[in-house]
């Protein structure tokens, strides 16, 4: 095997390494496991003996002010009408803000540099739950059965769309530790990602919680740390289902259009894929080619060798053997050295530059005329 593949292989090993270290939480999106969490039909049939509740029956919604939108007030009566012996708590802007202020300073300066105020609203949420315990519900989402049945888990998502779980619906005792670790990796992936769907979602959203629940399975959940995963169908669309929504969404931005968009022009976005792939494997083959080349062959060859010589000289000199490098290592250290001092000391075409030697005069030398017969780098032994 040609040397110049085997570079090829390493350099392709080592991308493909770094791809996977980097994306290997979304790549285990990919494995829908939410059906060994998931509640069951016995679990929430009514008929059933009822089970100890052990969230507390309060639910948490949040808005900027205690100004609902018209369109949601339907759904939230409904949710207040259903649970009349639940504590109800709506968290706005202000509220948020002093809550984290008083009681998780050390996350406030994040919390206020969120570029969208989504991403605070998302935020709060985890803070009120796993503090409070209890039910959030999106003020989207409406109410249509009582949510007693849920309260018998220590703690619930929603199973979303194509793949992991979503935040407008959760429940939790105080102090779950699947939210405890959540809002601690709140800073850690406070990342902007060039498009605001994919800051939020990225940053606080469904995705992010999708990732911190697929961390939290990986190495064993601790006792009494379940996370049941409510399903679709128990979501909404059906007579025995929990939630019904409103429409009208609570936070997206024009660019969600966009993402809409390619999930419905699937054909289009893998002949894109196709495409850049090809892309990729002709820059692949360019980039052998280089490697095959003689100009390659001669770079790696004299540069190997000459940095051999510079280490063994400087090793020499360093013991007190004064020795002088070969007019051609020479020469190619000279040039590197003098290209570094133009670079640095360059301000504008007419500078000079005074080079002061270990026993000799002072020389000033033009930098347009870039000399470099004139500069040595070897020992002097006067």
């Amino acid at each position: 095997m040609r040397k110049e593949l085997k570079y090829l292989i390493c350099f392709n090993i080592l991308l493909l390494l770094s791809i996977i270290y980097y994306t290997f939480d979304l790549l285990t999106l990919c494995i829908d496991d939410t059906v060994k969490d998931a509640i069951l039909e016995e679990d929430l049939n009514p008929d059933a003996p009822p089970k100890p509740q052990l969230i507390p029956k309060i639910i948490h919604q949040t808005y900027k002010t205690e100004d609902i939108p018209e369109h949601w007030k339907e759904g939230r009566q409904k949710c207040l009408d259903l649970h009349p012996d639940y504590k109800y708590i709506l968290w706005t802007d202000e509220m948020a803000y002093e809550f984290i202020k008083e009681e998780y300073p050390w996350f406030l300066d994040t919390f206020e540099n969120y570029k969208y105020p989504i991403e605070r609203a998302d935020a709060i949420r985890y803070f009120i739950l796993s503090h409070y315990g209890g039910v959030y519900i999106d003020l989207d989402d409406g109410c249509e059965r009582k949510l007693d049945p849920l309260l018998a888990f220590p703690a619930f998502l929603r199973k979303t769309s194509p793949l992991g779980v979503s935040n407008d619906v959760m429940g939790s005792v105080p102090r779950h530790p699947f939210f405890l670790k959540a809002l601690k990796s709140l800073k850690h992936y406070d990342k902007y990602w060039f498009i605001p769907y994919m800051t939020i979602m990225g940053s606080t959203g469904p995705l992010f919680l999708s990732v911190i629940w697929k961390q939290y399975k990986r190495w064993g959940i601790p006792k009494n740390g379940t996370v049941r995963i409510l399903q679709p169908a128990y979501y909404k669309m059906h007579s025995y289902s929990f939630f019904s929504i409103t429409k009208g969404s609570s936070w997206h931005l024009d660019d969600a259009k966009l993402m809409k968009a390619l999930e419905n022009h699937i054909l289009s976005c893998v002949v894109t894929g196709f495409i850049f792939g090809f892309f990729i494997l002709y820059g692949e083959f360019t980039f052998y080619c280089w490697l095959c080349s003689k100009n390659f062959s001669n770079l790696t060859k004299n540069w190997k060798l000459n940095a051999i010589k510079v280490k063994f000289v400087t090793m020499l000199n360093s013991l007190g053997l004064r020795l002088k490098l070969s007019k051609s290592t020479s020469d190619t250290a000279s040039a590197t050295l003098l290209a570094r001092q133009q670079k640095r000391l360059r301000k504008d075409s007419n500078t000079n530059i005074v080079l002061l030697k270990s026993s000799r005069k002072s020389d000033v030398y033009d930098l347009e005329k870039n000399d470099s017969s004139k500069y040595s780098l070897g020992n002097n032994s006067s």
